[in-house]
């Protein structure tokens, strides 16, 4: 998209970035040209002035590709902004949203590590301090992140860590678990009923980088009434919409 400020050999300079982004491997010139619906010799004008700065390489068989000097640009451009940071927004917004604190989390050696929360406006606050470990099996979050695994990935990861029956509601069949995380992955959020703390109900999306790997998960908690009311069903909505969000301001794609 463009407007009347843009320098339109600029945006072509930068279409052709993104053109060798998506590819994912070298391009001839003629490619190039081809795929960008642009004339040889403003292809090679543009590419040979990004290869002086290094923005672009040109292999030894005469192909383009990505420069070094992008991954320098992206290192120091990540000291600028974390995740936290980043995700505080949508946290904040998840949170006004639903009256329910919100989370983000990360996967590390068989536990949830929370990363940062946003309390609701619900009297009652649901808090895990930043560093704390949850557990994988009877957590929300814990269950879409095995969803996101292979099958075979998840139940070598469940016949690892211990599966501690925290209230008269977890689940501790590994089998059992296996079995309730396809529907996890179709819906694209998984839930937690009373299965870690008693009257604690939760709703865990997930949060994929620009390459496509589950990073992050973004979450809800609360006290709600019931995992069947209106306003549960609003709360997945929403964090589902929050993690497919906060995925796209990671670069995810999407499916």
């Amino acid at each position: 998209m463009t407007d009347g400020n843009t320098i339109r050999s600029v945006a072509k300079a930068m279409e052709l970035l993104q053109l060798l982004s998506d590819a994912g491997e070298a391009m001839t010139l003629t490619a190039i040209s081809e795929r960008a619906g642009l004339p040889k010799s403003t292809v090679f004008g543009l590419l040979t002035t990004m290869r002086d700065y290094d923005v672009i390489t040109q292999h030894a068989d005469g192909k383009y590709a990505l420069g070094l000097r992008l991954f320098e640009y992206g290192c120091r451009a990540s000291a600028f902004w974390n995740i936290s940071s980043l995700a505080r927004p949508y946290l904040e917004h998840l949170a006004e949203a639903t009256g329910a604190s919100a989370m983000l989390s990360t996967y590390e050696n068989g536990h949830i590590v929370a990363l940062d929360q946003a309390e609701g406006r619900d009297s009652l606050r649901i808090v895990s301090a930043p560093g704390a470990r949850l557990p994988l099996h009877c957590t929300s979050q814990g269950k879409i992140v095995l969803a996101c695994m292979s099958e075979s990935e998840a139940a070598t990861l469940l016949a690892r860590v211990p599966l501690t029956p925290y209230t008269p509601h977890t689940e501790t069949d590994a089998g059992a678990l296996l079995a309730s995380l396809p529907a996890c992955r179709e819906a694209g959020f998984a839930v937690e009923n009373g299965e870690y703390k008693i009257g604690l109900r939760s709703i865990s999306a997930p949060v994929f980088t620009g390459g496509g790997a589950l990073k992050y998960v973004v979450s809800v908690l609360g006290m709600f009434r019931s995992v069947h009311s209106d306003e549960f069903a609003h709360a997945e909505r929403a964090v589902v919409a929050a993690g497919q969000m906060l995925s796209a301001a990671l670069g995810y794609p999407g499916k």
